[in-house]
């Protein structure tokens, strides 16, 4: 088989039904895995890992930037604020343009803005312009994030190909975050804090030119209604909520402004639930969703889980170079061991998933989470690498692997079809707004302990450290909500066994959207 016919065999059945335009309708037992399906789904991987990096590689780069940009002190978080708001917010709006405008197109339309983003992000001169750009790359992110996991069912069809898509795609999606902390301290401490963006447009460029050639062509679909005010209503009521939760850390959670704006932010997300469920003639939102208990179950647990990943890099990253006076570059090798463990550990999940059910494996993930931030939570001011940073981040890490792909395949089962953007996106807006939310909360906390530690006479490294081990013991905490939320809300098949893997993600993507 040429190039050329295995590239047409990735968009089209080779079955008796030459009509369908959906890859993924084969039978599984029809399907040939060819070098095509490999790039295209390295593709899909590399862009799920550039958005999501670039959340995380700044925050070793923001002493490098604030000296060469003028920061002010209140400004310097916006670097990654900007980002995250403009991510969150525009996540449903992202979500659902694909199901109705074309997964590839979208795809590649955001893939685009990144790049341009990026670029001018690589080359700003000023604050402002660093700021504007980094919301831009939030708004691309938006737009891109849900198509990567919505197309996966376009190229492959259920059973073990997409059992295998999944778990690189999850592990990817997981890898990145860590990887992000690394990348950032190689890049800082070498060619410098530009490169951190600037090297994102040749690899934007890589994924746009095989973009067309090895991703399926989008199907034509019927005719669909816009629902633009709900888009807009969404999007502000999203942005805003997880701007007043940032900001909330500058101005104090009971400060008016504080106040104003999360009361703002809930009226417009009121508005956004009364107009899709009475107004919108094709509603944005579907909320029928949540009557999907593995939907609803994905969503709660991933909320919680992002505030531990959050939570955790935030107090490691800080915990060594301000305790233990890492720099940045060993600042980043310091999580080379999470990295690599959630590379190894990624097949765990969807090898247990078939034999005790998603149930078990989230909640014994969330399990193995909690028991790793408890042991960062032994942290001390004159700590050593090996106990209190490398191995709770190994064990943290395993719980992570364990979890990434279960869920992503739990908030997308039993979706119909032409919802399955939106039920992406939405994990994704569980994963952004719950993150924003409980992860400001705990840091609020924490530094609440650091500064009763001053306050009592204790040295600026004990107090930080007294401040980080509360923060751990509360996110470990919350990933205890995880486990039971996860034995609470998710639930096994009708036929009262164990979940099967190959069926599960059947439904879960079944059609692509």
């Amino acid at each position: 088989m040429t190039e050329k016919q295995e590239a047409a065999a990735a968009v089209r059945p080779a079955s008796p039904n030459p009509a369908s335009p959906n890859p993924a309708s084969l039978n599984a037992g029809e399907f040939v895995w060819t070098s095509v399906h490999t790039i295209a789904l390295t593709l899909l991987c590399i862009a799920a890992m550039l958005e999501t990096l670039d959340i995380t590689i700044v925050n070793v780069a923001l002493p490098s930037i604030q000296d060469d940009l003028g920061f002010t002190l209140g400004d310097l978080p916006w670097v990654v604020n900007a980002y995250t708001v403009a991510f969150g917010g525009f996540l449903l709006l992202g979500g659902r343009t694909g199901d109705v405008f074309g997964q590839r197109r979208i795809f590649v339309g955001g893939i685009a803005l990144f790049l341009v983003a990026s670029l001018a992000a690589g080359l700003s001169q000023g604050a402002g312009g660093l700021i504007a750009t980094r919301a831009l790359q939030g708004l691309a992110g938006a737009f891109t994030i849900p198509m990567t996991l919505a197309m996966i069912a376009s190229i492959f069809p259920a059973g073990p190909a997409r059992n295998k898509a999944l778990a690189v795609w999850g592990t990817t999606a997981g890898v990145s975050s860590a990887l992000g902390v690394v990348l950032g301290g190689v890049l800082v401490s070498g060619p410098g804090w530009r490169w951190i963006f600037l090297l994102n447009v040749p690899v934007c460029a890589l994924i746009l030119a095989g973009a067309n050639r090895y991703l399926p062509a989008d199907r034509a679909t019927r005719s669909h209604r816009f629902d633009v005010v709900g888009a807009l209503v969404a999007t502000a009521g999203t942005a805003l909520l997880i701007y007043a939760v940032l900001q909330a850390s500058e101005h104090d959670w009971g400060s008016g402004r504080t106040i104003g704006l999360l009361a703002g932010a809930v009226a417009i997300l009121v508005y956004f639930v009364v107009h899709e469920l009475f107004v919108a003639a094709e509603p944005l939102m579907t909320f029928s969703l949540f009557r999907n208990r593995s939907v609803s179950g994905a969503n709660a647990v991933q909320a919680l889980v992002a505030v531990a990943l959050w939570a955790m890099l935030f107090f490691v990253t800080l915990y060594a170079q301000e305790v233990l006076n890492y720099s940045p570059l060993k600042t980043g090798l310091a999580y080379l061991p999470l990295a690599v463990t959630l590379l190894v550990a990624a097949p765990v999940g969807p090898l247990l998933v078939p034999k005790i059910g998603i149930r078990a494996v989230v909640a014994i993930g969330c399990a193995i989470v909690a028991g790793g931030l408890l042991l960062f939570a032994g942290i001390s001011p004159d700590g050593g690498l090996g106990m209190n940073i490398i191995l709770p981040s190994v064990v943290v890490s395993l719980g992570f692997a364990i979890l990434f792909v279960p869920i992503n395949i739990a908030a997308v089962t039993g979706v119909p079809a032409e919802s399955t953007g939106i039920a992406a996106a939405l994990l994704n807006v569980s994963r952004y707004v719950g993150g924003a939310l409980g992860f400001a909360v705990i840091a609020t906390l924490a530094e609440n302990r650091t500064a009763d530690a001053v306050r009592a006479g204790d040295a600026a490294a004990t107090a930080l450290t007294e401040g980080f081990k509360l923060g751990f013991v509360i996110t470990a905490v919350t990933m205890v909500v995880g486990v039971l939320a996860a034995l609470l809300l998710f639930r096994e098949d009708g036929r009262g066994e164990k979940v099967n893997l190959a069926a599960v993600q059947s439904a879960a993507i079944e059609g692509g959207g």
